[in-house]
């Protein structure tokens, strides 16, 4: 056995690593003198460590761990397996064998006509669609990488991801022309060409593009090209996508996901104990693939033969309905704010019957009520899900473990779930990490094979580049977002059981600190919206001149209810057996409409900037909790 002392210059391949310990890595060790060998192990890179190595090596064979393995498999064993696009009135139907055909005839395109022969960004500006699915595997099969820009970004945003990124080509539904013209005009000088898809003439999308950018059609740079591309054999810390975690402050950060990361995630989300996808069990995609690749569910999906069903640009509650009448999928994915207006749908128009099992929700905390209602109305099983942009999706699956029942699998179920194995994590408060229990809250720390140990750095955000700075501020690659020790802090307050199942309290941003206490406001938000005559409810801080904070509910009340002190003081007293007094909101605002961020949760600086101009009829109750039943004094209005 021999053993050597591993520091950062013993690294062959810098550009593939990622800070922290426990990074894998591929190492050139000198073990004897004049004699190297190559081999993988984990390091610790914060401070010297010594690694034992162990002469004997296994006889199992390497093979790099990347999506162009994912493609051949799909479009070979399961080549018939279907794909579905609802645009228009007739679905559009291709199959596994297909999208891999156009794939590989798209890649020539990108290399042959548009010049992408390395590892150059290709950036995608659509719906959910079958195109959207052969441009991912296009891109990243070819050895370039895949950038998906969200649309319901502002276009500031979307700019700088493309500049920061250095999108060359986009491919763009020409639905979108409008908004991507506007984006461009402002700046982005790496842009040469855009793809619209579609058979219809491009030229009206085009005149919205600048003119020195070129445009072309999708089925027209396919036309006559090669359906098979010798696809190279890239190394599996490449990266294969770069998706942008926004939040909802600060410049865009990009996560650059290798294809070992999309691998491993895939196979992960194939287990009984994550999504299972499965051979058979059609799934109906909701969440965009500009959300992480729709959680990688199609490329999972292309290891199992799981037919695919992809919604386009409709996904309010009729088209959705529409959709599993007819295409009757087992399984879905979304934010919840999706299935909430299904089941409002649902209850004015009762589907004849229900083909779902499961629906897989995240984005935000579920409500209770919504789990509720799925499964007494229809037998369907709502799995909460957690993850973020930083732990390439999912992170945590909320199925109950065996044998439980009654109340204790319910609490199971509305918790954000349990970690796999391939996730370490931990609670740390005020520095010291927390033992698991539920009793020990404190942020959430998470480390493992596709969790992302920095944000990808471009030379472009550099001084003087074209995305140094976002909104007049200097941007940088947020170090403080990971521990000297190498763990993502995911900015969740929450706790873990002894069991390993994750409840996330609030976001630390949203923690609504009263009095030197802290109340989630998540906590509030799922208790409110589990009140029969509420749609939905965002609770933030109030500004209170003797607390310094208290939570104030805006609130989506039921068509026909009335928007009241009335109606306030009543959600008031039904929250009582869940929290103390103290934290029971006693500001309210009834509104028409909540605004959702790109990823559906609830616009907290939206809503703030909402209440600063004056913008809600705020109803004040007596607080905090107003319990005396001696005490008569009236609710007043503010504004």
């Amino acid at each position: 056995m021999a053993s050597i002392s591993l520091k950062p210059q013993d690294v062959t391949s810098p550009a593939s690593l990622l800070p922290g310990e426990r990074t894998r890595a591929l190492i050139a060790a000198k073990f004897y003198p004049g004699v190297y060998r190559s081999f993988l192990c984990y390091a610790i890179f914060d401070a010297p460590e010594t690694i034992r190595v162990i002469d004997m090596q296994s006889t199992m064979q390497e093979l790099p761990l990347n999506l162009q393995r994912i493609l051949s498999y799909g479009a070979t064993v399961y080549s018939t397996t279907p794909v579905t696009t609802f645009e228009g009135e007739v679905p559009q139907a291709s199959s596994f064998g297909e999208v891999a055909a156009r794939a590989a005839a798209f890649a020539h395109a990108l290399r042959d006509d548009l010049g992408i022969n390395g590892d150059q960004r290709v950036g995608s500006f659509m719906y959910n669609c079958n195109e959207h699915l052969e441009t991912l595997f296009a891109v990243a099969c070819m050895g370039a990488v895949f950038n998906p820009l969200n649309k319901q970004l502002m276009n500031d945003q979307i700019r700088h991801i493309i500049n920061h990124a250095q999108d060359e080509v986009i491919v763009a539904d020409q639905r979108l022309a409008k908004q991507l013209g506007s984006i461009l005009s402002g700046g982005c000088p790496f842009v040469r060409a855009v793809v619209f898809i579609g058979r219809s003439d491009i030229a009206q999308a085009a005149a919205h593009i600048p003119e020195h950018i070129a445009c072309y059609g999708y089925e027209k740079l396919l036309d006559g090209k090669s359906t098979v591309f010798h696809w190279p054999v890239l190394e599996e810390t490449t990266a294969a996508a770069i998706c942008y975690s926004t939040g909802t402050t600060g410049a865009p950060k990009g996560v650059a996901y290798s294809h070992r990361a999309l691998y491993l995630q895939a196979m992960n989300l194939r287990t009984t104990d994550s999504v299972a996808v499965a051979h058979g069990q059609s799934f109906l995609c909701c969440v965009p693939i500009y959300h992480i690749l729709s959680w990688c569910v199609p490329i999972a999906a292309f290891m199992s033969g799981t037919p695919l069903i992809f919604p386009g640009a409709d996904v309010s509650g009729p088209s959705l309905a529409h959709m599993i009448a007819t295409s009757h999928p087992r399984v879905a994915n979304g934010v919840p704010t999706l299935w909430i207006q299904l089941m409002v749908h649902y209850m004015r128009n009762a589907p004849e019957r229900m083909s779902l099992q499961e629906i897989f929700v995240g984005g935000s905390a579920v409500p209770p009520m919504l789990i509720d209602l799925w499964e007494q109305r229809y037998g369907v099983d709502v799995v909460h899900v957690w993850g973020m942009t930083e732990t390439l999706a999912i992170g945590t699956v909320a199925r109950p473990p065996s044998g439980v029942s009654g109340e204790t699998r319910r609490e199971y179920r509305i918790s954000q779930g349990r970690f796999p194995a391939s996730l370490e994590f931990r609670v740390v408060n005020d520095g010291e990490v927390m033992s698991s229990t539920d009793r020990n809250q404190g942020e959430i720390q998470v480390r493992g094979n596709w969790v992302t140990g920095s944000y990808y750095h471009s030379e472009t955000e550099e001084a003087g580049g074209v995305a140094s700075t976002f909104r007049e501020h200097e941007v940088d690659d947020a170090p403080e977002q990971f521990t000297p020790d190498g763990w993502l802090r995911t900015g969740d307050v929450g706790s873990v059981t002894r069991d390993g199942f994750l409840t996330v309290k609030d976001r630390a941003r949203d923690v609504i600190r009263s009095g030197g206490e802290w109340i989630y406001s998540a906590m509030l938000e799922n208790a409110i919206m589990n009140q029969k005559v509420v749609v939905e409810a965002a609770v933030v801080g109030y500004p209170d001149t003797k607390w310094g904070e208290r939570p104030l509910a805006v609130t989506r009340l039921v068509d026909g209810v009335e928007a009241n002190a009335e109606t306030a003081e009543r959600l008031r007293d039904a929250l009582r057996d869940s929290f103390p007094n103290w934290m029971l909101p006693e500001y309210w605002a009834f509104v028409q409409h909540i605004d959702k961020t790109s990823v559906g949760k609830f616009d907290k600086i939206d809503l703030r900037e909402h209440l600063a101009a004056g913008d809600y009829d705020v109803i004040a109750l007596q607080g905090p909790g107003a319990d005396s039943p001696g005490n008569t004094t009236p609710p007043r209005r503010e504004h």
